[in-house]
C-alpha cells in the first residue's frame, strides 16, 4: 500500500493542507485518506485522445480593456439569393388540395350572325314586356279596369249612384264599354239601401238610382195602376218587401204585375232584375226593362224582353 507522502504532498485535506498531488500518470477512481474519499480523479487523458499535459497550467492572460469606440464595425459575409433558397431553413409551401375534378371548358363564342339575331331577340322580348305593363297600368287607370275587377267590386259601399262615366276621359268608347260592364253588374242595385228595409204607405215614390232596372219598374207601374212601390231594397229583396207591404206575392204571371228575378236567373246580375208585365203568352213573359243590355237596351234605356215562367221568377202586385 503506499505511503502518505506517495499519496499526497503538503497541502490541505481532510486531515492537513494538500500542496501538490505526485506528478505521475492520472490514474481512475477515488482516492482514499483514512477511509475517507477526497477526490475522484478524471480518467486518464490518453483514454480520451488527449495528450496528457504533465507541469503546472499557464497564468491566463489579462483581460484588455479599451474603448468599445476603438472597435470598427462587424462585417458579416451575405448569402446569395440562392444560397437563401437552398437553405434548410426556408418555409414549407402550403398547398391546397384541389378537386380531382376537371372544369368544365368554356362554350365557344356564339357566331356574328347568331350573337346579333340572340341580341335582338332579347330587345324584342324586354319591348314586349315593356308594353305589357304600360297596357295593364293603363287598364288598370281607367273606368274599365276599374269596373271589371272580377266580381271584387260590389257598388256597396256609400249611397252615391254610379253611371261608371268618367268626365275627364276623352274617350267615348272607353266610357261606353265602362257603363255597359257596370250596370250589367249592378243591374237591380238599389245604392240607397243600406241593409234594413223599410216599407211605406205607398203615398210618395221612394228614392231610386236613376236608369236601373228598380227606377223603371216603380215608375212604369205607377204608370199603369197607380200604385208606387212602398219598400226599399235591391231587386232580389222585393219579393219580401212586397209581402211585408201586403201585396200578392206569386210565381204565376199576372198582368200587370211586377216580374221580380233572383240573382243568375236568366241572365240576372247578382242583384236580382225587376221588369214591368206588360203581358203573356202561355209561359213566355212580355217585359219592359231598363239596364237589361238586350234587344237595344242598357243604362237608362227602356227594351222590350221575353222570359220564362220558371224557378227563381215571381210576380207582385197591389191588391
Amino acid at each position: 500500500m503506499p505511503s502518505q507522502d506517495d499519496r499526497v504532498g503538503s497541502g490541505s485535506g481532510p486531515q492537513g493542507p494538500v500542496s501538490e498531488l505526485k506528478q505521475h500518470s492520472p490514474v481512475s477512481g477515488p482516492l482514499f485518506y483514512k477511509s475517507n474519499v477526497v477526490r475522484t480523479l478524471l480518467e486518464p487523458a490518453t483514454e480520451r485522445g488527449l495528450t496528457p499535459v504533465s507541469g503546472p497550467l499557464s497564468a491566463p492572460e489579462a483581460v484588455r480593456s479599451g474603448s468599445l469606440a476603438n472597435i470598427g464595425p462587424i462585417s458579416r459575409p451575405q448569402a446569395s439569393l440562392a444560397e437563401i433558397a437552398e437553405s434548410p431553413t426556408k418555409r414549407v409551401p402550403v398547398v391546397i388540395k384541389a378537386s380531382l375534378k376537371r372544369p368544365d371548358p368554356a362554350p365557344p363564342p356564339l357566331p356574328p350572325d347568331l350573337h346579333k339575331k340572340r341580341r335582338l331577340q332579347i330587345k324584342l322580348l324586354g319591348v314586349g314586356l315593356l308594353v305589357a305593363i304600360i297596357l295593364l297600368a293603363l287598364f288598370t287607370a281607367t273606368p274599365l279596369g276599374h269596373e271589371i275587377d272580377l266580381g271584387n267590386f260590389s257598388g256597396r259601399s256609400d249611397g252615391s249612384v254610379l253611371t261608371g262615366q268618367n268626365p275627364g276621359s276623352s274617350n267615348p268608347i272607353a266610357q261606353a264599354t265602362a257603363t255597359a260592364i257596370y250596370h250589367r253588374k249592378t243591374d237591380g242595385y238599389d245604392p240607397s239601401f243600406y241593409g234594413s228595409q223599410l216599407v211605406g204607405n205607398g203615398s210618395n215614390s221612394l228614392v231610386w238610382p236613376l236608369g236601373q232596372c228598380t227606377y223603371w219598374s216603380n215608375y212604369e207601374y205607377h204608370h199603369l195602376t197607380g200604385y208606387w212601390v212602398s219598400w226599399n231594397g235591391n231587386a232580389d229583396q222585393w219579393v219580401t218587401g212586397a209581402r211585408q207591404a201586403g201585396w200578392n206575392v206569386s210565381q204565376a204571371p199576372h198582368v200587370p204585375a211586377i216580374m221580380v228575378m233572383m240573382p243568375d236567373v236568366q241572365g240576372s246580375s247578382g242583384y236580382g232584375h225587376v221588369a214591368v208585365v206588360e203581358s203573356v203568352t202561355g209561359n213566355t213573359v212580355h217585359t219592359s226593362n231598363m239596364n237589361w243590355w238586350a234587344n237595344g237596351g242598357g243604362w237608362n234605356r227602356v227594351s222590350s224582353v221575353d222570359f220564362t215562367v220558371g224557378r227563381g221568377i215571381y210576380f207582385v202586385w197591389h191588391k
